[in-house]
């Protein structure tokens, strides 16, 4: 009888406190359909009435940048002309110059900063959801809205310059002939696992659509039965503006991928199983003892990054150092260089990361401007984050300085994105802002651009004992 008493005690307190139940719950955040890593760091929590969540998960993945002070408690949040400043504490968060009101203050655990859903939606133009049976945290990214720079920032779509002509997939390894040089970007997709190969400004050919007898618009998929890493291969028209063709592996088990190009046009890309086996012949890199350098100009595309006081795009001045960089590299027989993008293509932080990752690069270095929301900051300084990188950062200011001639901010361990989740000793250059006019002047002069790039490929030749 006591026995069937206290259970109804218990039943009773469920049904009148269902919260304590899922107090030990940690909300998830899904992205556009994607769930958010939360596992370093402090997770998005409820906190009394408001749903908390860490601004740098969020930030990053949509590609904005993140500055933390210390000694304020302040983040600043940016990306191209969009800013937001808050502070740890404070109700009121500045919101591109403007104050908006906080449902709750952020708060500060575990070295994360949590905010209110509700201002990460109103801040970064996102539609947010929360489901509070699943506690989950949706955000979805809204479509763009017209601002006042849209017509110096919008960049018009390539022209097409390749032609997918015939496709098929043997020993683990895709062939995919073109009427044109085409350089993919490759990027993995988990539950399940796929490795997706996206071809940009290519289309497919009308004798490839003719000889697809199930479609009319060139989609199909090759059934693969003689591959242990492989099930299917799946091909599309991912996108018509600009144009892009998307192959996706459908795997039976986790692999990594390379692609590399053959003669008259012909795209390889050699996938591995994560236990090693591989049954086709090396692709990107080769085994021949070169080092593998990653030069990552950021930005790129709609994401200009920070405007200059005259106008001008962070993208290009990333871009121009970036190509140098790799121009000066390429003389160096021992040294094989892969950049993310030539042009002003649109690449996420994941996808630079895979990038390096899939190329299983020695070295990963980024190259940014910096800007601030007032002209008075202004010098370099070399960001890492992760113990094995700071090395790296010390060469490579050393190196920077002298030639540089702008204020010395030093090298600071800061977590971002593409310097966190690399696994090779990663860097990001800040080398100059854009916001201060002298830093501005001079990072825009071709010999500044051509003395930074000496100075860094002097920094990575030092650093690889070469």
């Amino acid at each position: 009888m006591k026995k069937w008493s206290a259970a109804v005690v218990i039943f009773l307190f469920m049904c009148l406190f269902p919260i304590a139940a899922q107090a030990g719950v940690v909300p998830s955040i899904v992205l556009d359909g994607v769930t958010l890593d939360q596992r370093s760091g402090a997770p998005a929590e409820n906190v009394g009435n408001a749903v908390m969540v860490p601004i740098r998960i969020v930030s990053e993945n949509l590609g904005y940048q993140v500055k933390w002070e210390k000694e304020t408690k302040s983040v600043l949040v940016q990306k191209g002309s969009r800013s937001i400043a808050m502070m740890a504490g404070k109700d009121i968060a500045t919101v591109n110059g403007r104050p908006v009101e906080l449902d709750s203050p952020p708060l500060v655990k575990q070295g994360t900063t949590l905010v209110p859903l509700r201002f990460v939606g109103e801040g970064m133009g996102l539609e947010v959801g929360w489901d509070n049976g699943t506690k989950t945290v949706s955000l979805r990214t809204a479509p763009p809205v017209a601002e006042q720079d849209e017509e110096a920032n919008t960049t018009p779509s390539p022209s097409l310059k390749a032609e997918l002509q015939s496709i098929r997939f043997s020993s683990n390894r895709l062939m995919i002939t073109t009427s044109g040089e085409v350089k993919p970007k490759l990027s993995t997709l988990g539950a399940p696992d796929r490795i997706i190969v996206d071809m940009p400004e290519t289309t497919f050919s009308e004798s490839f659509i003719q000889g697809q007898d199930s479609t009319s618009d060139g989609s199909g998929s090759i059934v693969v039965t003689d591959s242990t890493v492989v099930s299917k291969v799946r091909y599309a028209m991912f996108s018509h503006s600009p144009s892009t063709v998307r192959i996706v592996f459908d795997l039976k088990q986790s692999a990594t991928a390379k692609w590399s190009l053959g003669d008259n046009h012909v795209l390889l890309v050699d996938l591995t199983a994560s236990n090693g086996e591989s049954a086709s012949q090396p692709a990107l890199p080769t085994d021949d003892g070169n080092k593998i350098v990653i030069i990552d100009p950021g930005h790129g595309g709609r994401q200009s990054g920070a405007v200059s006081i005259s106008g001008k795009y962070e993208k290009d001045f990333n871009l121009a150092v970036g190509l140098k960089v790799q121009a000066l590299l390429q003389k160096h027989e021992d040294i094989q260089t892969v950049i993310t993008r030539q042009d002003d293509t649109e690449l996420s932080l994941q996808q630079r990361v895979e990038m390096a990752e899939l190329n299983q690069a020695d070295l990963f270095i980024s190259i940014h401007g910096n800007k601030f929301t007032t002209p008075d900051p202004n010098g370099i300084e070399t960001l890492y984050s992760r113990i094995e990188s700071k090395t790296l950062a010390d060469v490579l200011h050393t190196h920077i300085m002298p030639v540089a001639g702008l204020k010395d901010r030093g090298v600071k361990m800061v977590s971002l994105h593409v310097t966190r989740e690399t696994s090779m000793p990663a860097v990001l250059l800040e080398l100059g802002f854009m916001s201060n006019p002298t830093d501005e002047a001079l990072m825009l002069t071709a010999d500044y651009q051509d003395r930074c790039a000496e100075a860094i490929v002097d920094g990575i030749i030092e650093f690889l004992g070469l």
